[in-house]
């Protein structure tokens, strides 16, 4: 071949290596705008190593060095021979390269996001390495909040499907939240049984679940759980779960379901039972419930599963439908571990005269807020008493085929637990007399708690405001586990009635004094609390068990909160009146 034939084909090699920099520089440049070069198979014979080294492929697919093809396209050429580089040329030459580079790149920007999220799978390769992967798709964005589902509990129940779930609300954000709303789509004709921690509402399909004043502030990482029973006509699933109005990642039981799908794929297995099990926080043994178990009678004294002397002493709330707030976990924990108590007695009244919020007018509501409250216990391993509040009016036989139903329902529904105390009447009083009304009435009554519960320690009020005592003693109910009610307010009943106690426990009536008050007999005036310390060193004396009336801030002596307190359990002294500091400081050292 000519020297000129020589000439061009070195001078083809040139503009050829030159081509091929210019190709590579403009790859170079995309490689720094990775996030803007959507992936294609299409431009897989360039990429790129984690040094930023850059690579050619042959036809075989075997990587090529730069700069072996600059040796290549130069090789053993004298200067004489080596392609002219005039400016045109080089002007020439670039400007065609880039053009058809950037068209290139150009068009390989137009591709969307979008069409590469509908690639197939396997063609998603990583991205470090190469230029094809240059932009990914975009990561899947992690949940402020996840919900873990617990399905505690089923069972059927007139004709419904019925179920408990403990939830727990997780913050995975970095900041703190002040407040939580949840909601989730329900079956239509969901019924809410019961619930606890949370204020709930349910609007068509859509149950909504507030915090309550005491659960609403979770730090980042931190927890907030709530929970509730339900009935419905089927099967029921959480699904289209929102927090703070943003889709929630969710698990379902301890199995996780990480990603953006807000509906479970499934539920823990859950046996079937009457009602929530108990969760206790400590079930080595030592919360009350855990130590001591199933109650009963012997004598005139509680015992406990292991046949010793076991004394309650506790709070009274109460009208759990006019303080409403109090029935919460912080709260009954509080009264738990820094006042020392373990049994929480929740009055429910039953009519007062027609009040809309007493149970006769409200019965959803008041089962709601008492079945809370239980639960609530039961998860704390702490003894709680069922009171029927009986006060106006004062003849317990008024309503008893309704007390008959709540008593079968409630029996029912806590047969299989330790914690429960039933309270039949509270006060019967006016022309309620023991032989001729209470004592037929409680003859109906314990036979059906009796059916579902042969174990359960049953109080009964006796007459005048619970203090006749003594009729009891002369004509006793003839069952087992069963106690009589005491009641006293110290600034009112004194000696005599202590008397009539101490009497009546030395001729073997087991005596429970559910309610009892450092004030007067009205609930208010002045606190007397020398009487107070008599009568308590008389039932320590005899381990008679014990609740003080009443936890709540109602403007009055015997509240044991100012006005002023939340319900959270966070109190400090300021919050407590005269007589709650007073009691809160005798069950802490005594």
């Amino acid at each position: 071949m000519s020297r000129k034939g020589n000439s061009m084909k070195k001078t083809l090699k040139g503009i050829l290596a030159v081509l091929l920099c210019a190709s590579m520089l403009c790859g170079c440049a995309a490689d720094k705008r990775p996030e803007e070069v959507p992936q294609t198979n299409e431009s897989s014979d360039i990429s790129y190593d984690s040094g930023g080294q850059t690579e050619a492929t042959n036809g075989g697919g075997a990587p090529v060095s730069s700069d072996e093809l600059t040796a290549d396209s130069a090789a053993t050429n004298d200067p004489a021979e080596a392609v002219p580089t005039s400016e045109p040329a080089e002007n020439a030459i670039s400007g065609t390269v880039t053009e058809s580079a950037a068209e290139s790149t150009t068009s390989l920007q137009q591709t969307t996001e979008r069409e590469f999220e509908s690639l197939p799978a396997e063609t998603k390769k990583p991205q470090t390495t190469s230029m094809t992967s240059a932009t990914t798709s975009k990561p899947r964005e992690t949940s402020d909040f996840s919900v873990n589902w617990k399905l505690n509990s089923t069972w059927e129940e007139g004709g419904k499907q019925c179920g408990g779930y403990e939830v727990e609300i997780t913050n995975n954000s970095k900041n703190t939240v002040g407040s939580w709303t949840l909601k989730i789509t329900v079956p239509s004709g969901f019924e809410l049984k019961s619930s606890w921690n949370g204020v709930f509402s349910v609007s068509g399909t859509t149950m909504t679940v507030k915090n309550e004043s005491y659960n609403g502030e979770i730090a980042p990482g931190g927890k907030a759980g709530f929970g509730f029973n339900y009935a419905c006509d089927g099967e029921f699933k959480p699904a289209g779960v929102t927090v703070n109005g943003s889709a929630a990642g969710n698990t379902a039981g301890s199995s996780n379901n990480s990603g953006g799908n807000n509906t479970p794929a499934e539920t823990t297995p859950a046996s079937t039972i009457q009602t929530v099990p108990p969760a206790p926080e400590d079930p080595s043994g030592t919360t009350p419930v855990a130590a001591h178990g199933q109650l009963s009678v012997k004598g005139t004294q509680l015992i406990d599963k292991n046949g010793k002397g076991y004394q309650l002493r506790g709070m009274s709330t109460h009208g759990i439908t006019w303080f409403p707030d109090f029935i919460n976990e912080n709260a009954f924990r509080t009264l738990r571990d820094d006042w020392n108590t373990n049994v929480v007695r929740l009055a429910m009244y039953v009519d007062e005269w027609g009040n809309g919020q007493c149970y006769m007018k409200n019965k959803d509501g008041s089962r709601q807020l008492l079945e809370k409250g239980v639960d609530i216990c039961i998860k704390l391993g702490m003894y709680v008493i069922i009171d029927w509040h009986v006060l106006n009016p004062g003849d317990p036989t008024a309503y008893t085929d309704e007390a008959i139903d709540f008593f079968k329902d409630m029996s029912k529904k806590y047969a299989d637990y330790p914690n429960i105390i039933y309270e039949i009447v509270n006060e019967p009083n006016g022309n309620a007399d023991w032989s001729g009304c209470i004592k037929p009435y409680a003859e109906k009554v314990i036979p059906v708690i009796r059916k579902n519960d042969k174990d359960a320690v049953i109080i009964v009020g006796t007459p005048t405001w619970s203090q006749d005592i003594d009729k009891a003693l002369a004509d006793p109910l003839k069952y087992d586990n069963i106690m009589y009610a005491l009641h006293f307010y110290a600034a009112t009943h004194t000696d005599w009635l202590r008397e009539r106690a101490e009497k009546c426990i030395n001729g073997g009536l087991p005596i429970f004094v559910s309610e009892f008050g450092c004030c007067d007999a009205s609930g208010n005036g002045a606190n007397d609390f020398n009487q107070s310390e008599k009568w308590l060193k008389l039932l320590d004396k005899y381990g008679v068990s014990y609740c003080n009336w009443n936890l709540a801030n109602k403007n009055e002596s015997s509240s044991c909160f100012k006005e002023s307190a939340k319900a959270d359990g966070k109190w400090k002294d300021s919050d407590y009146s005269e007589g709650g500091a007073w009691i809160r400081k005798w069950f802490r050292n005594h």
